[in-house]
């Protein structure tokens, strides 16, 4: 890549993540960018997390959460849960998918509905 850049490497791991089957591969490449030490910001987050849930692995897209709070990104919500860690939960655990909504992002004030 001639510019290697954050928004050239969120280009890959967005459209790795966004294909669904391609999850493995977006979360190799945002492990590279921690690696390499990019400056990551919302679209790294946001995709990384978004592979998690294609791969159906809770695990790392909670260490990736913690890592986005870390970096001072996920305030969207006042609680240690917020929108992208209930939505990643919420994508890898179908079966309890809708309790999930209903008891996180509903009743921690995460989500309003209109």
């Amino acid at each position: 890549m001639a510019n290697e850049d954050v928004v050239s490497w969120n280009a890959i791991l967005a459209g790795y993540s966004q294909e669904g089957n391609h999850g493995l591969e977006a979360i190799f490449v945002f492990i590279e960018m921690v690696e390499e030490g990019m400056g990551l910001d919302h679209v790294s987050f946001t995709s990384a997390v978004s592979a998690c849930g294609h791969e159906m692995n809770l695990e790392l897209g909670k260490q990736i959460h913690g890592l986005t709070i870390k970096s001072g990104y996920g305030s969207h919500c006042m609680n240690d849960r917020n929108i992208v860690s209930w939505t990643t939960m919420i994508s890898i655990d179908e079966e309890d998918a809708i309790s999930l909504f209903n008891e996180g992002m509903l009743r921690k004030g995460c989500v309003k509905m209109h």
